[in-house]
């Protein structure tokens, strides 16, 4: 295996050099996903849809999630897509180095570009999605054209964060195997610690008062209420749900600080671990 030439030491010059790369390897995990199958890049609008009627009748209809004059079916949606994205980027990242070992043996190429190549391919879903779904948002939660910006520069903070923590689990499922199957375990616990489904007013007072410091540590938490906020208009106690607007301060350095913080630590975690990939895998 030939030896990275020095001009390719940089993480950011390495990913420029091999941005052909990175793009074919995108185009390629979306076509092959949908190879064969009949509804294609639509089941990126089908699959939050049908989570959304499932989780609507079980906590709307029977749990009764309180939300005042609001509605559950765009309050789950704001927080669930980015959920999908998070989620299904790191579970496909997980695997992915030992999954393309013969390549990496081969071949040099930074080694970055397999996992950010699932991160931006789930990155596609998630905006043909939101397109999709936004229209229910116009029609229940009102026209907020001037939160656009905010909402793309949320998704960047978001896949920031988001090619951080792929990198640190793909890079670690390569000494510790278990991890990928740990994951499926660790990502369900993970998905009812954020507050996709429920208001973060639920967990204030009362025997739920213990697991808020739980959810407020959640990076993932500043995300989704980032979006409840610009998408849905985040409720701050039962019955009262403001229309859409600009989150706060408070949200944006949490969600700028955890973006850059994952996105610095896992590229330099995997960068120290990839040398020794071709060996481990």
């Amino acid at each position: 295996m030939s030896a990275p030439p020095a001009s390719q030491r940089n993480a950011i010059g390495d990913l420029w050099n091999s941005r052909e790369l990175l793009r074919n390897l995108v185009s390629k995990e979306l076509k092959v996903r949908y190879k064969h199958s009949a509804l294609g890049f639509l089941w990126s609008l089908v699959t939050p849809l049908l989570m959304t009627a499932v989780f609507t009748v079980v906590f709307a209809t029977f749990l009764r999630i309180p939300l005042g004059e609001g509605n559950f079916a765009t309050f789950f949606l704001a927080g669930y897509l980015v959920w999908q994205f998070f989620s299904n980027s790191v579970n496909a990242s997980v695997g992915a180095i030992v999954g393309n070992g013969a390549l990496i043996q081969k071949v040099y190429f930074p080694r970055e570009v397999i996992p950010l190549s699932l991160v931006l391919s789930q990155g596609v879903h998630l905006l043909l999605a939101l397109l999709a779904t936004m229209p229910l948002f116009v029609v229940l939660r009102g026209f907020h054209p001037e939160l656009l910006a905010v909402v793309v520069v949320g998704l960047v903070l978001l896949t920031m964060f988001t090619a951080g923590v792929s990198m640190v689990f793909a890079a670690a499922n390569v000494g510790f195997r278990d991890l990928q199957e740990l994951t499926q375990v660790l990502f369900l616990a993970w998905f009812y610690a954020t507050p996709v489904i429920y208001p973060l007013y639920l967990v204030e007072g009362g025997s739920a008062q213990r697991f808020r410091p739980f959810v407020l540590a959640n990076p993932m938490t500043s995300f989704v209420e980032f979006f409840h906020h610009s998408l849905y208009g985040l409720a701050r106690e039962v019955g009262v749900n403001p229309p859409p607007q600009l989150p706060g301060l408070r949200l944006w350095l949490a969600c700028t600080a955890w973006a850059v913080a994952a996105l610095v630590f896992g590229t330099w975690l995997f960068r120290r671990k990839a040398s020794t990939f071709a060996k481990e895998v």
